[in-house]
């Protein structure tokens, strides 16, 4: 596979949900939250005190603490980050998010005794590719998601693409019953043109020049939803907030290659790569196609063909079918050799835009 283990990836995270022990809090301030405790038989079996998304601001979807079990469970995304919210939860941008929880005047949180005791339940890592320098995603979409659609060759995944005005993107999602196995890819600027990010944008400074910059922007998400998951796939021992920031691996990388097996060469990706759909209709695809694989299964043998093609014609429609003339008739003769020849030099089929997105996930790397 492509994804090397070694790369040191920056560990960038979206939405995410934290367990923060008693011991690596300040301050706690329940004034503002919901009381509600269990009781059972006379007995408090839980005593919680809850606040939802309703309540916060953007970027904090809930907060819940937990007095039996003496711990806060803290659910975020990087948009509490505000501008920074494309450069995700990560070694660099900690201490502002941490910052940003305390501002909410409900916990006073430890920074340092976070990062080593606190742990996270679930995360989304992301990586957020630039694809201006191949495509004006406005114009060129349709085709971008063609490559992503035949890319999947892997049949322990489901594909999905989407394609609206207002959301394009696809999901690769795998049929495995074990830890979930999904990666989204998806056009960052119509996903924060939506109705419900219009708090977020209003919470930024120059929000337009802020949206303007994530035009090109092919968002890449992966879900990590167990301790087992964040553990095995970031090559880490805890699942320690400390240690998934500072030694985790983006898996995301390694996930895309999981879906696409690159060692394996993909036939559809072939034809798709040879036939722009703006230039070709598909009865001329599948003619041409169809007389290749004729072709080749002759070992472009010339009499063996010219026979072939003799007994399902008469003689006025062997010239076109042989030597050509009639336009709407793809003739055998002129590609034979031409087929011969591009067939033993063939280089290994690339799909331009998955290979675009692996080398721009394998090169987000820590500063």
């Amino acid at each position: 596979m492509y994804f090397n283990k070694n790369h040191e990836t920056i560990m960038r995270i979206d939405s995410n949900s934290m367990q923060i022990p008693f011991e690596a809090i300040n301050h706690i301030d329940t004034s503002h939250l919901t009381h509600k405790p269990q009781v059972k038989n006379g007995q408090t079996i839980k005593d919680l005190y809850s606040i939802g998304s309703n309540e916060l601001p953007v970027g904090v979807s809930g907060i819940t603490i937990d007095n039996m079990r003496q711990c806060a469970t803290i659910k975020t995304s990087a948009k509490i980050l505000g501008t920074n919210y494309l450069e995700g939860i990560n070694k660099n941008t900690y201490n502002q998010f941490i910052d940003s929880i305390n501002q909410l005047g409900i916990v006073e949180l430890d920074t340092n005794k976070v990062f080593e005791q606190g742990i996270f339940h679930n995360i989304d890592t992301t990586n957020n590719v630039d694809m201006s320098s191949l495509y004006d995603l406005d114009k060129d979409w349709t085709n971008i998601l063609g490559y992503l659609e035949v890319a999947k060759l892997n049949n322990k995944f489901d594909v999905d693409p989407y394609q609206t005005k207002y959301n394009q993107g696809i999901v690769y999602k795998g049929n495995q019953k074990t830890d979930k196995n999904r990666l989204i890819m998806y056009r960052k600027y119509l996903d924060l043109k939506k109705a419900d990010n219009k708090h977020f944008l209003k919470s930024i400074n120059n929000p337009i020049a802020f949206l303007n910059s994530t035009k090109n922007i092919l968002r890449v998400e992966g879900n990590h939803t167990s301790h087992r998951a964040i553990k095995t796939r970031m090559k880490i021992e805890t699942n320690r907030i400390g240690d998934v920031l500072t030694n985790g691996t983006n898996y995301n990388p390694y996930m895309l290659d999981k879906i696409t097996q690159p060692h394996r060469q993909n036939q559809l990706l072939m034809v798709f790569n040879d036939y722009n759909p703006d230039e070709h209709q598909i009865q001329d695809v599948i003619q041409l196609e169809g007389i290749k694989n004729i072709i080749r299964m002759a070992n472009y043998c010339e009499h063996t063909l010219k026979q072939f093609v003799k007994m399902y014609t008469t003689d006025s429609m062997f010239r076109w079918w042989w030597y050509g003339g009639k336009k709407s008739v793809t003739p055998f003769r002129p590609l034979i050799d031409e087929l011969k020849k591009k067939d033993s030099n063939k280089d290994p089929q690339i799909n331009q835009v998955i290979e675009y997105i692996r080398k721009s996930m394998i090169n987000d790397k820590v500063a």
